[in-house]
C-alpha cells in the first residue's frame, strides 16, 4: 500500500466514542444496564471500602450474570492497581497516550 489509510467509518466512530467515554462516560447514550455497570466500576475506583451486596443485587437486576460481575471487578481493580503502581513510582505515560482522551 503507498500511503492509504485502512480506518473505515466504523473505526472513526469507535475512536470518538472511546476518547468520549475516556473524557466523561456520563456524557455517552448507553443502556441502562451499561450505565450501572460503568457507575459501579467509578464506585470501585473511588470509593471501594463502600462497594456491597446492593451493588451487586443492582447489577444483577440490570441483567449481568455473576461471571460478567466479577470480570468487571477483576478488569476494574486490575487497572486501579497497576494505576497506582505506576503513580507510585513515578512511571509517565508514554508519549502516545498523554493526552489519550482528547478530541
Amino acid at each position: 500500500m503507498t500511503g492509504e489509510s485502512n480506518t473505515t467509518a466504523d473505526d472513526t466512530a469507535f475512536d470518538a466514542f472511546t476518547h468520549t467515554a475516556v473524557r466523561d462516560w456520563t456524557s455517552l447514550a448507553v443502556s441502562p444496564a451499561v450505565t450501572a455497570v460503568l457507575e459501579y466500576a467509578s464506585k470501585i475506583t473511588k470509593s471501594p471500602a463502600n462497594c456491597n451486596q446492593d451493588d451487586v443485587d443492582l447489577l444483577r437486576r440490570h441483567g449481568w450474570s455473576d461471571c460478567a460481575i466479577h470480570d468487571a471487578v477483576q478488569i476494574v481493580s486490575y487497572f486501579n492497581y497497576i494505576n497506582r503502581i505506576a503513580d507510585a513510582l513515578g512511571v509517565e505515560p508514554e508519549p502516545e497516550f498523554r493526552n489519550w482522551g482528547s478530541a
